[in-house]
C-alpha cells in the first residue's frame, strides 16, 4: 500500500459525503413510532420528513396505507396546498385531495410553506465538518516539517540529502565540499508554539455540538461547572424549543392519519435524545 491508496481525509468532497451519512443517521433516530400498519414503515415517514419536509399518506387500493413523495398544488385560504400528486413505480400515480384522500404530515411549522425538512441543516454542518477535517489533516501533515533545508544547486541538495540519510540511520557523514556550506540554509516551516491544531479540533467539536443542539441533543462540549444556572436554563430551553416543534407537527399529522384511516399510530421523541437522558443514565451506573 502506498500513500496514494490511503483514505484522503483532506479531500472536502470525501469528508462531506462522510458527514452527510453520519448526520443523517443521527436525525433518523430522533422519533419513535408505534402501531404503524405493516404497509406504513415508520422509517419511510421519517425519511420523507427529514429529506423533503413532508410525507404524503394515503390508502392505496391494493397496497394499503402508504406514504409517498410527491408534489403539492392548489391554495386554500391560508395559502396551504389542497392537492397532492404522486408517481411511483410500484404504486402507480394519482391526484389526491388533501383532507379527503390523503393527509400531509409536516416536519415542522415552517415546512408547511418551505419544504426543506432537516436536510439543509445536515448539508450545512456536513460541509463545515468536512472543512474542519481537511484543515486538521493538512495542519497535522505540515507539523512534521518543523524545519526545511533548501539548497541552491542540485549537487548541493544531493550532498545534503546523503548526510541526512546517514543521520537517520545513526551514522556519521561529513560534507566534503567547502563551498556547499554557503549554498544551503535551514528555514523554520512550522511554529511549534502555534496552537492551530488544538484550535481546529476545538472548532470541530463546537460545530458538531451546534448541530446536535439543532436537533435537541444536549450540548456536552461545555462542562456544567463553567456555566451559570441562567446559561444552563437558556441552553436547555433552546433544545426544547428546537425539538418540540418537530414533535408537535408529527403528532398533528399522525392524529389526522388516525382519524382518516382508523389507525392508532403514536409518535414520541426517542428518550436517548432527551435533554436529561445523559444525567439519568449516569445516575443508574
Amino acid at each position: 500500500m502506498t500513500i496514494k491508496d490511503i483514505y484522503k481525509v483532506n479531500e472536502v468532497t470525501k469528508g462531506y459525503e462522510y458527514y452527510l451519512h453520519l448526520l443523517e443517521e443521527k436525525c433518523l433516530g430522533m422519533f419513535i413510532y408505534s402501531n404503524c400498519p405493516d404497509s406504513l414503515p415508520p422509517e419511510q415517514i421519517e425519511s420523507r420528513l427529514i429529506y423533503e419536509g413532508r410525507a404524503i399518506v394515503f390508502k392505496h387500493k391494493t397496497a394499503g396505507i402508504v406514504t409517498v413523495s410527491g408534489g403539492l398544488s392548489g391554495i386554500d385560504k391560508y395559502y396551504l396546498p389542497t392537492n397532492a400528486v404522486y408517481a411511483q413505480p410500484a404504486l402507480g400515480s394519482g391526484n389526491l385531495l388533501i383532507g379527503k384522500d390523503c393527509i400531509i404530515i409536516y416536519n415542522s411549522q415552517i415546512d408547511q410553506y418551505q419544504n426543506k425538512g432537516l436536510y439543509e441543516i445536515i448539508m450545512r454542518y456536513a460541509r463545515m465538518l468536512a472543512d474542519a477535517d481537511s484543515s486538521i489533516q493538512i495542519a497535522l501533515v505540515n507539523s512534521r516539517a518543523q524545519k526545511m533545508v533548501t539548497a541552491a544547486t542540485m549537487t548541493a541538495a544531493e550532498s545534503i540529502n546523503k548526510v541526512l540519510e546517514k543521520m537517520k540511520a545513526g551514522d556519521y557523514e561529513s560534507i566534503n565540499q567547502q563551498s556547499i556550506i554557503d549554498m544551503y540554509k535551514i528555514l523554520d516551516m512550522y511554529d511549534t508554539k502555534n496552537n492551530i491544531i488544538t484550535e481546529l479540533l476545538s472548532a470541530k467539536e463546537k460545530i458538531l455540538s451546534s448541530f446536535l443542539s439543532e436537533i435537541g441533543v444536549k450540548n456536552t462540549y461545555e462542562k456544567k461547572e463553567r456555566l451559570i444556572s441562567d446559561e444552563l436554563s437558556t441552553n436547555e430551553q433552546l433544545l426544547t424549543v428546537n425539538t418540540d416543534d418537530l414533535l408537535t407537527w408529527r403528532k398533528k399529522g399522525i392524529e389526522l392519519v388516525n382519524k382518516m384511516f382508523g389507525t392508532s399510530i403514536t409518535v414520541r421523541r426517542n428518550p436517548v435524545y432527551s435533554v436529561d437522558y445523559v444525567e439519568k443514565k449516569g445516575e443508574n451506573i
